[in-house]
């Protein structure tokens, strides 16, 4: 859960139609048998393949959470031809009206698809794109008919028309289901606590972390008492693809089994989010190698290991970006309510000028509270401009 409970700039960029005038599930490749593999970049939890666009190479995010997506300059590059206007809405609910182009082709490791319809970004919209150094997005609704194979340890992405190729006849299957609107691919998954329940969760390779639990989960989850160690704050937890929510109330809480399949991750830290449905996101990775059978609406994961214990000490607090600056996201330890609010600004970090740093390097870099587990942090009270050091402990 690295960086989800430490430093919260994921900016997650899992998006949504919420009007569908165009139909984005179209699109297909000319070829019946393929087998094709792409080494893959990892930034943050983020997977970054290289794809083929009118003879040139170009830095793509995978991201199953959304559908294809490209920049406005990469468009304005191109040639396309527009579809449509729909509105779409990032991971923390917020929409945005954008343009809808068919691509000619778009080739990985040399297979092509043709005609998928894109989504292009607006202008306004383009400082995770930016900070990732990436021209656009990998979506679901291109790979509804392929095979999809993940690698961490290889670094390898690969696609094909036949799951054999990836040797599932000896995985666990979990039924997978693929979203109407963009085929995001969705599974059930197991929690356990003190009870047991069961829960619908979209696997968003667009995401950072491990689980993150939606609010309207989070009160079943409670009742059924599935999950422990429940912590309340109000404030912004991350930033989307739109810039980040208004501050809302978050939980902070922890579960102590979630099982896909038959194979368990054990004390695995969330904090509840604005969305629909919890996700499942790109951490797996770290713990096995994937398979998405689109094609046949299947889940595959092959374990490095056995069971994962994902407990890890955390802040009275956690930060996120506003305005460009980083500030106080949500208090979580009750002895600091009183000396800490939400957009209060981080000025250093055991002595490191935190304000001399490009947002960016918030984003796509290890967090700073990933380094040690005291801090001496520096903050600015932003209603009295008044400055003030407290000395934290990760507990």
């Amino acid at each position: 859960m690295r960086g989800i409970i430490f430093f919260l700039l994921v900016a997650l960029l899992s998006q949504r139609v919420d009007a569908q005038r165009v139909k984005l599930n179209k699109g297909r490749t000319s070829a019946r048998n393929y087998l094709a593999r792409v080494p893959y970049e990892t930034m943050q939890g983020k997977i970054i393949i290289p794809v083929e666009i009118e003879g040139n190479t170009y830095r793509f995010l995978f991201d199953t959470g959304a559908p294809n997506m490209i920049t406005p300059s990469l468009n304005e590059q191109l040639t396309s031809k527009k579809l449509n206007d729909i509105n779409v809405r990032d991971a923390n609910g917020n929409r945005q009206k954008m343009s809808v182009v068919s691509l000619s082709s778009i080739g990985i490791g040399g297979i092509y698809f043709e005609g998928v319809p894109t989504i292009v970004n607006n202008p306004e919209s383009n400082f995770i794109f930016d900070c990732f150094g990436v021209d656009g997005i990998i979506g679901s609704n291109m790979m509804r008919k392929t095979v999809v194979h993940l690698d961490s340890e290889k670094l390898m992405f690969s696609i094909s028309n036949d799951p054999g190729h990836f040797e599932v006849e000896r995985l666990e299957e979990v039924e997978m289901s693929l979203s109407e609107a963009q085929s995001s691919p969705y599974l059930w998954i197991g929690l356990e606590g003190e009870g047991k329940a069961r829960e619908y969760v979209l696997f968003d390779t667009g995401m950072q972390g491990f689980y993150d639990m939606s609010v309207q989960s989070y009160e079943r989850l409670r009742e059924l008492k599935t999950i422990e160690g429940i912590e309340s704050g109000t404030g912004v937890k991350s930033i989307g693809l739109f810039d980040s929510t208004g501050d809302n109330t978050h939980y902070r809480t922890s579960v102590p089994v979630i099982r896909i399949g038959s194979h368990e991750f054990r004390n695995v830290p969330t904090v509840t989010m604005d969305a629909d449905r919890s996700r499942i996101g790109s951490e797996i990775l770290d713990y096995g190698t994937v398979v998405l059978d689109f094609r046949n609406s299947r889940f595959y994961f092959d374990p490095f290991e056995g069971e994962r214990d994902l407990s890890e000490p955390s802040l009275g607090f956690s930060p996120t970006i506003k305005d460009g600056e980083i500030v106080v996201g949500i208090v979580w330890d009750e002895g600091l309510e009183e000396r800490l609010d939400y957009g209060d600004r981080i000025l250093r970090i055991n002595g490191i000028d935190i304000t001399a740093m490009d947002p960016c390097d918030f984003v796509n870099q290890p967090s700073p509270f990933d380094a040690g587990e005291s801090f001496s942090i520096l903050f600015e009270d932003t209603e009295s401009n008044t400055e003030f050091t407290l000395e934290l402990t990760k507990k």
